[in-house]
């Protein structure tokens, strides 16, 4: 099981969970630039969204145990992975030795792109902690209320375990990482014959990267 660390919630050094969102989606070079320190992560204070999904966290959280019966322990801590030391999770909570992750969305979207959404997310949780189940609670609008129970899937956290390996592979050298990465091109990855023939740079040679394929 993953590794707590002491403290708050201040970010530490590494991959987290919304990282994870981002990287699924290929969007590499933005993150990249993020990560050394060129750009800003995004100030998300005056987004109302955002603001509106920390605001009624502990609602959800709330309806949530009145819906289920099932106590969420809301977590102050940092779980790390207990042997990757660049990937970390900032979890809502656990119930019943479950992740639990609470999401406020706008009406309009699907229910199923609401958890392709948010499931890189939960996936990379499991990856963490080692819990083989995460719910996902999600207010929708002001009208709808959604559970989504979302099992641990080895295939889907192997390919992502390959995606922040070789994505952190270029935070760590500052070499740039293509604009965009199709996440499912990593999956032909297989040696670092087959890092070269992608990225047309030499990252292979590094024992933890061949260790993570491996």
């Amino acid at each position: 099981m993953g590794k707590q660390l002491n403290g708050g919630k201040e970010r530490p050094t590494g991959i987290g969970g919304t990282d994870a969102i981002r990287i699924v989606e290929g969007k590499w070079k933005e993150l990249w630039l993020e990560k050394i320190g060129e750009t800003e992560r995004a100030d998300l204070s005056d987004i109302l969204p955002v603001q509106l999904g920390i605001f009624t966290e502990k609602f959800n959280r709330q309806w949530y145990q009145k819906v289920t019966g099932e106590r969420v322990v809301s977590l102050d801590k940092i779980w790390k992975h207990p042997q990757i030391d660049f990937i970390y999770g900032s979890l809502d909570g656990i119930t019943n030795g479950k992740v639990w992750e609470g999401k406020h969305t706008n009406p309009f979207g699907s229910e199923g792109k609401i958890l392709d959404k948010y499931y890189p997310q939960l996936q990379h949780y499991m990856l963490v902690t080692g819990l083989s189940e995460a719910i996902l609670s999600v207010i929708i609008g002001n009208m709808n209320y959604k559970i989504f129970k979302v099992k641990k899937d080895e295939e889907f956290i192997q390919h992502l375990l390959k995606a922040e390996t070789l994505f952190w592979n270029f935070v760590t050298t500052r070499m740039v990482p293509p604009d965009f990465m199709e996440f499912n091109k990593l999956k032909e990855i297989k040696d670092a014959k087959d890092i070269i023939e992608l990225f047309g740079i030499e990252i292979s040679e590094e024992a933890w990267i061949q260790r993570t394929l491996n």
